[in-house]
């Protein structure tokens, strides 16, 4: 692997901690105002309700990038075989023409000899 390579799979490692540890403080602060919300707990019973109420933001939020994920596979794939099919069907239609164009001159080259003779 070259440097250049590394250094960007750094960087995306990076990006990916740091927008998961920002999406993990957000479920924190939304779960710490939910639980304000509830009137009559105990400090202990609020911490229980946060705790709980971040893991299942959490739980929530990997599900979706996991869907998301396995969507953008299955469109890249789709994409792919699309791709393939183009790519194959124009050097087909190309390799045609080709021959077209190959037999219309050599009838011309023969008519062409055909007529001085």
């Amino acid at each position: 692997m070259d440097a250049s390579y590394e250094a960007a799979l750094g960087l995306h490692q990076i990006e990916g901690f740091l927008y998961w540890e920002a999406s993990r403080h957000e479920a924190h602060c939304r779960a710490r105002d939910f639980a304000r919300e509830l009137p009559g707990l105990t400090t202990d019973q609020r911490l229980v309700i946060e705790e709980a109420y971040a893991r299942r933001e959490m739980e929530n939020a990997r599900q979706v990038t996991q869907h998301i994920a396995e969507r953008i596979g299955q469109v890249e794939a789709q994409y792919t075989a699309r791709h393939r099919r183009f790519a194959r069907d124009t050097a087909v239609t190309m390799g045609v023409i080709t021959m077209a164009l190959i037999g219309l001159c050599i009838a011309v080259i023969l008519g062409t000899a055909a007529g001085t003779s």
